[in-house]
């Protein structure tokens, strides 16, 4: 009897039967799964925490002052080259500005015997107004008064022009008398000297009240701040980068419109994504409710920190550094049975169910009640409502 011919048609077929069979037989083979359905879904996630302020801020400091003469007043804005204080370095000394006095009265005693007894009254005007001032300046200097010490030099200087200019074209020149109008001048000359105006780098909000953390705390180490930073500050503790006891803070000037709100999360629930925009307010000041919106998120074992951008008006925020926090979003993505979520490598997931076995399918877990959780595939349109995953 001939053999028949095996054609390519009969491993097709075989084939074919050895797929149909795997697919009917396929948990069997590779093990019973439960089969869920992905739906849309929706939750709110509200929590306190405690937080860090970090502000955008520039610092203004000196090494060596003696004295510090505000311009600009306490949390009011100013534009970029005004000037905002003026320090007076260690050379400033009130011995020199008991000297200046004395030349001064000379001058006055002076007058008496140039005039001898003829009665000048225009020059007394001069003369009071001179001495008024002086006067003035020397409360301001021995802060028995308050005032604008910038101001009340450029008085006193025009005072003492006045009299200069009167006295040359109505007494005949006399060398004494000169040399103690260059002398009277020298000597305030010399107190300028003694000042160096500070001007602003750039426009925002003045505040001569400082913490020492504003140059630890910054924009520019913003990615490099971790959650052992953040709570040295909640207990008080220094950073590396914090103000050096060797320099005097003068000021800072801050954008009130951008700042940022490193949150910390220690019951291991709390699982932040980049891009959510938050609602929190700050315990103290339960009236003022901001948002923000999550740029980093750094994770310690149990402990989560998520920092926030925020573009409200920082308004008495300006003050604070550190506090407890209430924060609440509004959560949507997909809802999943909280036994779908498998762990894979450390990384959260679904098994997707397209090929026998799934497809393991990357998610962050928005929330999770122990029932159902709210997932967002790290991988867009990979998995939606109506797709179906395992449980395993």
């Amino acid at each position: 009897m001939a053999r028949k011919r095996v054609t390519g048609r009969f491993y097709v077929f075989l084939m074919l039967v050895a797929a149909l069979v795997l697919f009917l037989f396929r948990d069997s083979i590779f093990g019973a799964s439960e089969v869920v359905n992905v739906l849309d879904g929706a939750a709110s996630d509200v929590r306190s925490a405690q937080a860090v302020i970090i502000r955008d801020e520039l610092p203004a400091t000196e090494t060596q002052v003696t004295r510090v003469e505000y311009v600009a007043d306490e949390h009011t804005l100013v534009k970029k080259n005004d000037i905002v204080a003026y320090v007076y370095s260690l050379e400033y000394s009130e011995k020199k500005l008991q000297e200046l006095n004395r030349t001064r009265k000379n001058i006055q005693e002076y007058h008496k015997v140039v005039l001898g007894k003829e009665l000048d009254s225009q020059l007394e005007v001069y003369d009071l107004n001179v001495k008024q001032k002086a006067l003035e300046l020397k409360s301001l200097v021995l802060r028995t008064t308050h005032g604008n010490l910038l101001k009340l030099i450029d008085q006193l200087t025009d005072a003492m022009e006045q009299r200069r200019q009167y006295m040359s074209a109505n007494m005949r020149s006399d060398a004494k008398l000169i040399k103690y109008y260059d002398d009277e001048t020298q000597k305030l000359n010399s107190i300028e000297s003694w000042r160096t105006a500070r001007t602003a780098d750039r426009d925002g909000v003045v505040s001569f009240y400082m913490d020492g953390y504003e140059s630890a705390l910054s924009v520019d180490r913003l990615e490099e701040l971790s959650v052992a930073d953040m709570r040295a500050v909640l207990a008080g503790e220094s950073l590396d980068g914090s103000a050096s006891r060797t320099v005097t803070p003068i000021y800072r000037i801050v954008d009130q419109n951008k700042w940022y709100l490193s949150v910390l999360s220690a019951d291991g629930s709390w699982n932040p994504v980049i891009g959510t925009l938050y609602n929190f307010q700050l315990e103290g000041y339960e009236d003022l409710v901001y948002s923000g919106t999550v740029i980093r998120v750094q994770k310690t074992g149990s402990t989560v920190m998520a920092q926030l951008e925020v573009t409200d008006p920082i308004g008495p925020l300006i003050y604070q550094r550190a506090g407890n926090v209430v924060l609440g979003t509004n959560l949507s993505g997909l809802l999943v049975p909280s036994r779908a979520v498998s762990q894979m490598n450390g990384q959260s997931g679904v098994w997707l169910y397209d090929v026998p076995g799934g497809t393991f399918v990357p998610v962050d877990v928005l929330n999770n009640d122990g029932k159902n959780a709210l997932i967002l595939p790290l991988v867009e349109g990979v998995i939606g409502a109506g797709s179906r995953v395992l449980i395993k």
